[in-house]
């Protein structure tokens, strides 16, 4: 038998115990288990937490296979420096293009809202 909810006094009479005060205190427990359990909930699901809890178990595991496949975590260690860096090699120039045309759109934003009429403030049509 799992743990006891309630400890009864050993001495207590069959008489001295009320049946309407033992009900109200197993609702009262069960509503404070339930709770608990919801609050627990709340408490632990963020999703962007979640997500990056997930990504980093998937890299790890990607990290293992790889030493696994190479039949050791140095050499597994160097496959994964090799392929980071190249990707990073290729990464670099769509970045930067991906900045330069960010930059570009902001100054013709820029432009265009200097030169849009009657957004200065000096309407004479008032």
């Amino acid at each position: 038998m799992m743990w006891r909810r309630f400890r009864r006094n050993p001495e207590a009479r069959p008489a001295d115990v009320d049946p309407a005060r033992d009900r109200a205190l197993e609702a009262a427990y069960e509503r404070g288990r339930a709770d608990g359990r919801r609050e627990e909930r709340v408490r632990r699901s963020h999703p962007v937490r979640n997500l990056m809890v997930g990504v980093v178990a998937l890299v790890g595991g990607a990290v293992l296979a790889v030493a696994a496949w190479y039949g050791s975590f140095g050499r597994g260690g160097e496959v994964v420096d090799q392929q980071l860096a190249v990707a990073a090699d290729q990464a670099e120039p769509v970045v930067r293009e991906a900045i330069g045309e960010a930059g570009v759109a902001v100054r013709e934003a820029g432009r265009d809202l200097q030169t849009a009429p009657g957004d200065r403030g000096d309407d004479q049509n008032l």
